[in-house]
């Protein structure tokens, strides 16, 4: 699911069409495995927890039932039979969880809808012989073979009522950051298919702004990565319910650093996004923070990707020229080493000096040494 992307499409509050990755994606397409929770098992579940469906026709009876959600789809005397016969039949030929071959659409969805909003009563007083309980012992506890939960695939699914069931049961608990076994949260894949209002609802939710998946990137990472400036928007708005002993998950993630030693500011810069490069400097990003292979700053990174524009907003918000990179180097030494000519004039006019040529080379002679009395004491 990891390389997922495209915006959410048709009308909101309803299962909508899985995403598939571009042609590729290799063993970045994550599946989610539905299908294996059948319609049998789900009324099995029914029986055990004692929900029943109601008709309209009870409630303008004047009967007393209990307030649904969404309208659960009744079984028949034969339904649970029946189901787990086509069950059995299929699963000879299922061979793997894909979204495109376990799931049916709305078919597949609906059962397992139906069963989270069959527990959401509403706060007028209602007659219910239902256990809640019963239901999200089920729910909750569900995990597809690819470590998907009910929320990773609310968020698949794009199904905007099935994620407030959940999250009316799950704020603030760290439900909302179990991870795949691609290390996703709900709020990864939210982030990588563009759903900026599941992203705001699971932010505001508590979900954790600082979990990392299988590349060391937080959802902040991806937004910059992916261009979901929406979904960077919603990430840097202050969680409404803050959760214990993670601190400020709101500034902190700004500072984290993925497997590459990048900060968001820092991927945000390679890709030229000044959009995204001015939204995080707005949120208090650190402008000289320099990443951790070779020590560049922002500023130098915005040099060697040749972005004029880059190079200008970091000055103008306050960017050291003179920053320099482990091996000393300042991004004059960058600039004057590459073809576009107005970077140069644009460091100069903010204050950074010309490179010391003699000061330079005695940096490349110094570091040739070291690399020499390294290799040395590693194996010769």
């Amino acid at each position: 699911m990891a390389c997922l992307q495209g915006s959410p499409s048709g009308a909101p509050g309803g299962p909508k069409e899985p995403k598939r990755g571009e042609a590729g994606g290799g063993d970045e397409w994550c599946d989610s495995g539905l299908g294996s929770l059948s319609e049998a098992q789900l009324g099995q579940l029914q029986e055990e927890g004692g929900l029943a469906s109601v008709g309209r026709g009870s409630l303008e009876a004047g009967e007393p039932a209990m307030a649904v959600t969404s309208d659960p789809r009744p079984l028949g005397p034969s339904g649970p039979h029946k189901a787990l016969q086509e069950e059995e039949a299929e699963e000879l030929e299922r061979l793997d969880s894909a979204l495109g071959d376990s799931l049916g659409g709305d078919e597949d969805l609906a059962p397992l809808v139906a069963g989270v909003g069959a527990v959401r009563l509403e706060k007028e007083p209602v007659a219910a012989s239902v256990a809640p309980e019963a239901w999200l012992r089920h729910v909750l506890g569900f995990v597809t073979e690819d470590g998907d939960t009910a929320l990773h695939l609310a968020v698949i699914h794009e199904h905007e009522a099935f994620l407030d069931s959940i999250l009316q049961y799950t704020r603030g608990t760290d439900y909302l950051d179990v991870q795949n076994d691609l290390g996703q949260t709900a709020l990864h894949i939210a982030v990588i298919l563009g759903a900026s209002d599941f992203v705001g609802k699971l932010v505001s939710a508590g979900a954790g702004l600082c979990v990392q998946e299988k590349g060391g990137h937080t959802a902040l990472h991806l937004a910059c990565r992916e261009g979901q400036r929406e979904c960077a928007q919603q990430l840097l708005m202050p969680a409404l319910v803050p959760r214990p002993f993670e601190g400020s998950g709101f500034k902190a993630q700004l500072d984290c650093t993925n497997y590459d030693g990048y900060t968001p500011l820092h991927v945000a810069v390679l890709r030229k996004d000044l959009e995204m490069v001015s939204l995080l400097i707005s949120a208090g990003s650190d402008l000289n923070k320099p990443e951790l292979s070779c020590g560049r700053s922002p500023l130098h990174l915005a040099v060697e990707s040749q972005s004029p524009e880059a190079v200008e907003c970091l000055l103008r918000a306050g960017a050291n020229p003179e920053a320099r990179m482990y091996i000393g180097y300042t991004p004059m030494y960058s600039a004057v080493h590459r073809p576009d000519r107005k970077i140069p004039q644009l460091l100069r006019e903010f204050g950074s000096e010309e490179p010391d040529w003699d000061s330079e080379e005695s940096l490349d002679s110094n570091s040739e040494e070291e690399y020499d009395d390294i290799v040395l004491n590693c194996g010769r």
